[in-house]
């Protein structure tokens, strides 16, 4: 093709550009302000749904071979016809947005592919708002995963604070358009005192196996730091050092530091680290938060509570743990509020601890039927279950009524021991234990055995959900 022949300029403004072609001379007038663009039929056509319709249509347009377009600049067009007859590209400028707006008009797809695959951490935020605007669901699409993909740099960035909140949640989803697996890791020890292996894994229903997907970072705790998911990325935090001799405790020091996986870039980075140093503690997140509660510096509790806030990359202390009650690595998430199972030193008594982040404030719930120490918890709905901890039976607590009940005796729940993994995914209550898993299928009501056993320690495992793309699937 050759390049097109701008026959006459007044005042630097172009007034008639004909375009050449393989097929011969121009065969249609398309009018664009005061611009007349001789172009052929056959290209517009192969391009432009919009035109494709008009000229197939026996529209007069079609019979005059002439057409008037309004509400456009012939620069815009001008822009477009240049990338479809000589592939000169389109600058993703300050002019972008009457080159989309003319392109989904006509309904030409290489134009909005072209622009589709120039979508760039740079422009991204921009291209979303404009396909949003447009409705160009593709486009907005591309944006948005490219956005999610970087989730925490956008989170943090000035120009993500130009979307409008539903459009931030939109971009926030896209973190969990892979599939969803259960998902292990041990944070114990197998064999004293080396801690056991560090992979994270997932389980494969299809296969009845567990695969690896990730490592923790050497740099992180050895043994007893906590683990949380919020928006598809993975926290850990605090724990004990690598063991070395002569420390009075046995364990290494207490840390504060912080990490981060994400799993659709494969990629650990290390975040602010807590306040304050702590192992065994509870992990949740809520809210936009990543909350660290009680726990243990060797044998002395930790009463302080404090929370992740990524989009700053910070952590702020909220109300601690009243009294002389302590946390031991345990805190779910029910109906808008975060619960522990809590220990009174004093008392040796154990209940259940309600703390409302709204209002910043803890509540000693009720008791616990029976002491339940390193348990399983999970919550669901507005349930929350207790199991293990060497105590045979489910107690579950409703936290809207308040009222505690049990669920029938099954041999499964026999086997649960002590720090075992325990999460619901899909309606059903997953627990790694060691000899094998057991899972409850809430619906049914009805336990079911013999699963693959978690392959990552007997004890201190823990049990989370997370989003993996198929890259991640497999890797080791």
């Amino acid at each position: 093709m050759a390049k097109p022949d701008r026959t006459s300029s007044v005042n630097g403004i172009t007034d008639e550009i004909s375009y050449s072609h393989d097929h011969g001379d121009p065969d249609l007038q398309v009018k664009v302000q005061d611009c007349t663009f001789h172009v052929h039929k056959t290209v517009l056509m192969e391009t432009s749904d919009y035109f494709r319709a008009m000229l197939e249509s026996g529209m007069r347009e079609s019979r005059e071979n002439s057409v008037q377009l309004q509400g456009f600049t012939a620069e815009a067009f001008q822009i477009v016809l240049d990338f479809l007859y000589e592939s000169k590209p389109i600058k993703m400028d300050d002019k972008i947005h009457v080159v989309l707006e003319m392109a989904q008009f006509l309904q030409m797809r290489p134009v909005l592919d072209y622009i589709k695959s120039k979508v760039s951490c740079e422009n991204c935020v921009h291209l979303y708002m404009l396909a949003d605007t447009y409705v160009i669901s593709d486009l907005k699409e591309a944006a948005a995963q490219l956005m999610g993909d970087n989730y925490l740099k956008f989170l943090r960035s000035e120009v993500f604070e130009e979307l409008r909140e539903e459009q931030r949640e939109e971009v926030r989803k896209t973190r969990f358009r892979h599939q969803k697996f259960l998902c292990g890791v041990n944070t114990g020890y197998v064999t004293w005192p080396e801690p056991g292996p560090r992979e994270f894994m997932y389980y494969d229903n299809s296969k009845d196996d567990w695969k690896t997907f990730a490592h923790k970072p050497e740099e992180a705790g050895r043994r007893g730091w906590s683990v949380a998911v919020l928006d598809n990325y993975i926290y850990i935090m605090g724990g004990y050092s690598k063991h070395f001799l002569g420390h009075p405790s046995g364990d290494g020091a207490v840390l504060g530091d912080s990490f981060c996986f994400d799993p659709v870039k494969n990629k650990w980075s290390e975040v602010r680290s807590m306040n304050e140093a702590r192992a065994y503690f509870g992990a949740v997140a809520y809210g936009g938060s990543v909350y660290a509660i009680g726990g243990f510096q060797y044998h002395f509790p930790v009463k302080s509570v404090e929370r992740y806030i990524p989009e700053q990359d910070r952590w702020e202390f909220r109300r601690s743990l009243p009294g002389d009650w302590t946390n031991y690595d345990l805190a779910v998430v029910c109906k808008g509020d975060i619960y522990v199972n809590s220990e009174d030193e004093e008392t040796e008594k154990f209940a259940l601890l309600k703390y409302a982040s709204n209002i910043n404030q803890w509540e000693i719930l009720s008791p616990l039927p029976r002491k339940r120490d390193k348990n399983s918890m999970v919550a669901v709905g507005e349930t929350i279950y207790l199991l293990g901890g060497l105590v045979p039976g489910v107690d579950c607590f409703n936290v809207t009524t308040r009222q505690w009940f049990v669920l029938e005796d099954h041999p499964a729940t026999e086997a649960i021991h002590y720090e075992k993994g325990c999460t619901e995914m899909d309606g059903t209550i997953y627990v790694l234990n060691s000899d094998d898993m057991a899972c409850y299928i809430l619906e049914a009501q009805t336990w079911v055995q013999g699963l693959s056993a978690f392959p990552g320690g007997c004890n201190a495992n823990k049990a989370i959900v997370v989003h993996l793309p198929p890259e991640r699937q497999d890797r080791f």
